[in-house]
């Protein structure tokens, strides 16, 4: 918990311009929730999306299971911008997962799923 703490502040610390943060690993509920606190709490006028990105992966075919996932699983902030931060990760997954595999949600079952 101590090194996503440490991050969030470094990237508050840098930013310049507004940024999407995107958890990866496997966190405890409401991660993705303490790192929009910690980079609010150390706001330069700078605006952030955290998404949160549950990884799929099993030990022994983890790169293959990172080419080619059965599912990917996005969560963001149901507004606007938290929207416009899901569909650009998605974009980005869009160049090697089919459409119908990239599942779009809110935060909270990002995580439950």
């Amino acid at each position: 918990m101590k090194n996503w703490e440490l991050a969030a502040r470094r990237i508050a610390q840098v930013a310049r311009r507004p940024k999407i943060i995107v958890e990866k690993s496997t966190v405890p509920v409401k991660t993705a929730e303490s790192i929009a606190r910690v980079l609010a709490a150390n706001d330069h006028g700078i605006s952030y999306q955290v998404l949160s990105n549950p990884e799929f992966l099993a030990e022994g075919t983890a790169v293959r299971d990172l080419e080619h996932p059965d599912r990917v699983l996005i969560g963001g902030q149901e507004n606007p911008a938290g929207q416009a931060a899901v569909q650009a990760l998605a974009s980005v997954y869009a160049h090697w997962v089919p459409q119908e595999r990239i599942l779009t949600t809110n935060l909270w079952s990002a995580v439950c799923i």
